[in-house]
């Protein structure tokens, strides 16, 4: 969200902006938000004379009935009725307009319509090479008994699925290792609730642009709360949202949260697109990173975040690369984004396992979230990047490591874990 202030000083900046994000004018549209904004203002100013003056006629009439003014009173009375009326149309059009105006962008970010504008920043490990017939994470999965979709298919329906023996195990372990490492670099440890009210979705930017990813539930009649809820579609929600209306003092920031949650996502719009497996479903674990910082310092722990992620792919030994996103493949609310791609054999290609984005101070204007400045207050940045996930981390795992008997090897950092080196086929246990 952006300052209505700094729109009506920097219109042109924005219609550029606008342009490299490839955005329509028929849903973003600067000038006629400024045309919206100054009849707002117009209509604002009218009706507090209107307002003064029925409070000078109504202190004219205590002092005497006259027929003039009870019939000038009436006529002010219907007037500001109408105008009233008006500026709750004219605020529900404005604010509209003003929710899908996007963030500013980072100098740096490149500019590009879409994904094919992004840029690789570097990359990782060596890409394995088999001298058998490889299999993809789905088929080792099922031939290990670690995955199964077919009965999830028939208890939830589809992009659902079960995690079994090792591959449970397997999560725990590399959630384990995750949040060991981010606990020993400051970050504190939260587990927040799954089920937000709008604000929280509002908030942090998801909601209008991407409503239709969030599941909405549908309460009771008995139910004790009864406002809307929605299901979580990532940690970041709660977590920034934790901090709604509050002011970090002097010294706080930056504050770092390492948040755990089950996140939910409808996936609209990807009808028939990776079907197969567990890459792209409605429900998975997540462990994110959130950091409220100045903002000076958000691009600082940017990298930071950054340099975690890059971490933990390589200790699980697996192949990466780094992406810079481009103008035209983010979000309303990024000011800058990477992403981190690990290489999938059965794909011959890379796969985003995670993402990092610094939303600079989106979230705090329409979150309210301040820290003290000499003497003064201003809005915070906030950082949102992917700690791991349980289900893309393992397919990689799976298809990475496996071995030409079927059976998949367990990355050394994870043995101690599990307490075993190798995965086997069910007909070799």
């Amino acid at each position: 969200m952006l300052d209505i202030g700094y729109i009506r000083q920097n219109s042109q900046q924005l219609k550029e902006n606008i342009k490299n994000r490839n955005l329509s004018e028929s849903v973003v549209n600067v000038d006629k938000l400024l045309e919206i904004d100054r009849g707002h203002s117009q209509l604002v100013q009218e009706i507090e004379i209107l307002r003064a003056e029925r409070n000078r006629i109504a202190d004219k009439l205590k002092e005497g009935k006259k027929e003039a003014l009870i019939e000038k009173g009436r006529q002010v009375k219907e007037m500001l009725k109408t105008k009233e009326a008006l500026l709750v149309k004219v605020k529900s059009e404005y604010q509209t307009l003003l929710d899908w105006m996007p963030n500013l962008t980072h100098p740096q970010m490149p500019v590009g319509k879409d994904s094919t504008g992004n840029v690789e920043r570097k990359k990782w490990g060596e890409i394995p090479k088999f001298n058998f017939k490889h299999q993809d994470h789905l088929t080792l999965g099922e031939n290990l008994d670690l995955v199964d979709i077919k009965t999830s298919a028939k208890v939830s329906g589809s992009r659902f699925y079960y995690l079994k023996n090792e591959a449970v195990l397997l999560q725990f372990a590399i959630f384990n290792h995750a949040l060991k490492k981010l606990v020993h670099r400051g970050f504190t440890p939260l587990i927040p609730p799954v089920l937000l009210k709008k604000r929280a979705l509002y908030g942090t930017g998801y909601f209008p642009s991407e409503e239709n990813q969030i599941y909405k539930l549908e309460a009771g009649e008995k139910i004790e709360d009864q406002n809307e809820l929605y299901l979580s579609g990532t940690s970041e929600q709660a977590i920034v949202s934790y901090h709604a209306d509050s002011i970090f003092k002097k010294g706080e920031l930056p504050k770092k949260y390492v948040g755990y949650s089950t996140c939910f996502r409808s996936e609209v719009g990807s009808w028939g697109k990776d079907v197969r497996g567990i890459k792209r479903v409605h429900q998975f674990d997540k462990i994110e990173m959130i950091c409220f910082t100045t903002p000076q310092t958000s691009q600082k722990y940017m990298q930071e975040a950054l340099e975690i992620e890059e971490e933990l792919l390589q200790d699980l030994g697996l192949p990466y690369r780094v992406i810079e996103m481009c103008t035209g493949d983010v979000g309303l609310a990024t000011y800058r984004k990477f992403d981190v791609e690990v290489f999938m054999p059965s794909e011959n290609s890379y796969v985003e396992v995670m993402s990092n984005s610094d939303l600079a101070a989106f979230h705090a204007r329409r979150l309210n979230i301040r820290y003290e400045k000499n003497g003064e207050k201003d809005y915070v940045h906030t950082i949102s990047a992917t700690g791991i996930t349980n289900t893309r981390p393992l397919m990689a795992i799976l298809e990475n490591y496996q071995q030409e008997d079927g059976s998949v090897k367990i990355p050394p950092l994870l043995q101690d874990y599990l307490e075993m080196d190798l995965v086997r086929p069910k007909s070799q246990r």
